[in-house]
């Protein structure tokens, strides 16, 4: 019997780090129904107009999706060189963009932006489609908004198979977890740090 496997995934969270206590609560409830799950990010986590991201570069709502048990996330043109050298020894959240894949323990599995030339396992491809599809062993997400869950559930046969895809909505009752909540509090009191270190620096040289 062919083995499956579940992916979760956001996107476009655009640095709404509030939102983040509410959809880790959505996201525990989907994945309770799955035996093996993978928890993505298709991109736009940060956005240089939200205060947070400007003072940390761009780290926040990474340092936050690590925190919410996230395995791999596009970070593609959301960090410099430093910052992800900085980043990468801070998470554990896999940091892909053009030059660098994330492979789970097992090795059967790689998750890129887009497929290369390593054909012989599934490729799950983290820049954002029009639509879920399977291209060969290429899998493509669908584009998904802040406060949607993407989710698909695969069979990993030779080929392997779709069994489904979906966009869930989170419910605008859905309650904030509280330790989420916490981890939000002291990201953004470490921006403000960083914001009012840069500040004063920016003064001295003045």
């Amino acid at each position: 019997m062919a083995q499956s496997l579940s992916l979760l995934y956001t996107g476009h969270i655009r640095g709404d780090l509030w939102l983040l206590p509410r959809l880790h609560t959505f996201l525990r409830r989907l994945m309770q129904r799955a035996d093996a799950c993978l928890l993505l990010d298709t991109g736009g986590a940060c956005s240089e107009q939200v205060w947070h991201c400007r003072a940390t570069g761009g780290r926040s709502c990474l340092v936050a999706l690590d925190g919410l048990g996230y395995h791999a996330a596009n970070v593609e043109g959301a960090l410099d060189d430093a910052g992800r050298e900085k980043l990468a020894g801070q998470v554990s959240v896999g940091l892909v963009d053009t030059a660098r894949d994330w492979q789970p323990p097992n090795g059967e599995i790689l998750v890129a932006l887009e497929p290369g030339k390593t054909a012989h396992r599934l490729q799950i491809c983290l820049r954002p489609a029009e639509r879920t599809r399977l291209d060969g062993k290429a899998l493509w997400l669908g584009e998904v908004q802040a406060g949607q869950v993407g989710e698909v559930r695969l069979e990993l046969g030779d080929p392997p198979r779709i069994m489904r895809a979906q966009v869930h909505d989170m419910p605008r009752s859905t309650p904030p977890n509280p330790g989420i909540a916490g981890l939000v509090e002291f990201i953004e009191s470490e921006a403000r740090y960083f914001r009012h270190r840069d500040a004063e620096t920016r003064g001295f040289q003045t």
